[in-house]
């Protein structure tokens, strides 16, 4: 069974995520960041130092500096594992829709998402989906941060389909929470059937309102965001 270390950064709202498999000790780290390292491996001192077995980003960051390298690094990976679309220069495993990564014995499925952003992967592991920017909690990731909003937008829309077919009692786990990053809920996870009722992105049904909804009313982009993604994609 999969243990899921949720590592809220600071006063931040980001998230970063360790899965362990208990009975075989290899773990994935997901979505580290630059300036938090410490929290990782304060986690892995905690959960008893278990083999990294992967390094996994869910898309390319806009508003903090991945330390995905550094710990694949420091571990001796082959690489960071992203989506095949990324752009990514560094050393990396590509992965497309279906795959499996295998993490002692927990399968951790790569679904691609994309429409926050080109790269963007959720995973799904024994009925928890790590949902990073694409499904929050209340809400979905924006569009606007590079690229075509247009395009981006029916990809988002589009992405969000194949979520709602998970099933209602399906776990989400974002990447972001609480009220830092404009979501009204404080929780720190929540299930498919909750964001069904409960999530505005969600009750949009019309791919035109859609585009209306997700370039209407956001707040202010990250500062130097284009830096960021320029410098997560070296």
């Amino acid at each position: 069974m999969v243990h899921i270390s949720q590592l809220i950064l600071g006063d931040t709202g980001c998230v970063s995520y360790v899965l362990l498999c208990k009975k075989k000790r290899e773990c994935a780290i997901i979505d580290s960041f630059e300036g938090f390292e410490e929290d990782i491996h304060e986690e892995l001192k905690r959960l008893g130092f278990p083999i990294v077995k992967y390094v996994i980003d869910t898309h390319t960051h806009a508003d903090r500096k991945s330390a995905s390298s550094y710990f694949a690094g420091e571990n001796g990976l082959d690489g960071v594992v992203k989506s095949e679309m990324t752009k990514y220069k560094g050393k990396k495993i590509n992965t497309k829709d279906g795959d499996i990564l295998k993490i002692g014995n927990a399968e951790l499925e790569v679904l691609y998402t994309p429409g926050h952003t080109y790269d963007h992967n959720c995973y799904l592991v024994e009925g928890n989906l790590l949902s990073g920017d694409c499904l929050f909690i209340g809400d979905v990731g924006r569009i606007d941060l590079g690229g075509d909003p247009r395009e981006k937008t029916e990809m988002l829309y589009n992405s969000l389909r194949k979520l709602e077919k998970l099933p209602g009692e399906t776990k989400v786990y974002p990447n972001h929470v609480g009220a830092v990053h404009a979501i009204d809920s404080e929780d720190t996870f929540s299930t498919i059937s909750k964001e069904m009722k409960n999530n505005e992105a969600l009750q949009v049904n019309d791919i035109k309102e859609f585009y209306t909804y997700m370039t209407d009313g956001w707040p202010a982009k990250p500062d130097n965001w284009e830096e960021i993604i320029a410098y997560n994609l070296k």
